[in-house]
């Protein structure tokens, strides 16, 4: 099992989002998590990237418990998160946008806190200068329309090639498993597109994702496996294509029987 969240309880201050979410993600898996708004979709990777904090379960990476770790050593270990809002530095070029990607993995002089004492392979991971530029140059590879404006601001690109030097970034950490929260929100029909069949390429290369999606049918269409919330419970878990037929996901989710 690559990423397991067992019977999981989080949210915002004494307010409770997540009542008892569990959900897995096997290696190279796509996993879908679908559901109304206020379901805790969001809630639920931002508490597996140790973004809040959690009440009750725990989150298990390759069968370590992460629950308490933040996300400075998440990144480390292998995870990898692309938020839905405030995901790019639009000042920076989009080469400085890759850089900063890996701005955790970067050789310091000073001893880096995140880097626990004994812990080889997090030292492995590690990078210089040159080492970042060569992985960021090797990287935007993948994103053939973003290389002609390496050198351009992020800000001033299209949402969609935004979301993609999001994309971009969370990649130079070669992570294992990729958090994506709500990929195309705000996005025209024909961006969105683009961006799903970029998140499958990233998968077909052997990295695990969990995305959060409000474009049901789009999302399941992708996914081995789904999990549907509702009021931060699991309402119904199974295949992608399974749920996309789901009668009931269909009447409920999906705008019509499915």
């Amino acid at each position: 099992m690559l990423l397991e969240a067992q019977d999981l309880h989080a949210g915002y201050g004494e307010m409770e989002i997540l009542h008892g979410v569990s959900m897995t993600l096997d290696e190279g898996e796509l996993v879908t998590i679908i559901g109304p708004n206020g379901a805790g979709k969001s809630t639920l990777v931002k508490a597996m990237f140790g973004l809040i904090r959690v009440s009750g379960g725990r989150i298990l990476f390759r069968g370590t418990d992460i629950t308490a770790r933040p996300p400075r050593e998440l990144v480390i270990m292998g995870l990898g998160y692309v938020p839905q809002t405030n995901n790019t530095f639009p000042t920076l070029t989009i080469l400085e946008n890759l850089e900063m990607g890996a701005i955790t993995r970067r050789i310091s002089p000073l001893p880096l806190p995140w880097v626990r004492r004994g812990d080889a392979r997090s030292r492995a991971r590690m990078m210089n200068d040159g080492q970042i530029r060569k992985r960021a140059i090797e990287t935007i590879k993948m994103f053939p329309n973003l290389e002609p404006k390496l050198r351009e601001p992020a800000g001033a690109l299209s949402g969609g090639e935004q979301q993609m030097v999001a994309l971009a970034k969370s990649m130079m950490l070669d992570p294992e498993i990729l958090l994506i929260d709500e990929p195309s929100a705000g996005l025209a029909p024909k961006l969105v597109d683009a961006v799903f069949s970029k998140i499958v390429e990233i998968n077909e290369r052997g990295t695990g994702i969990v995305i959060i999606e409000q474009n049901a049918k789009k999302a399941l269409a992708i996914a081995d496996r789904g999990y549907v919330l509702e009021t931060g419970r699991n309402r119904f878990t199974g295949t992608g294509e399974g749920l996309l037929h789901n009668a009931d996901v269909g009447r409920l989710y999906l705008g019509g029987a499915a």
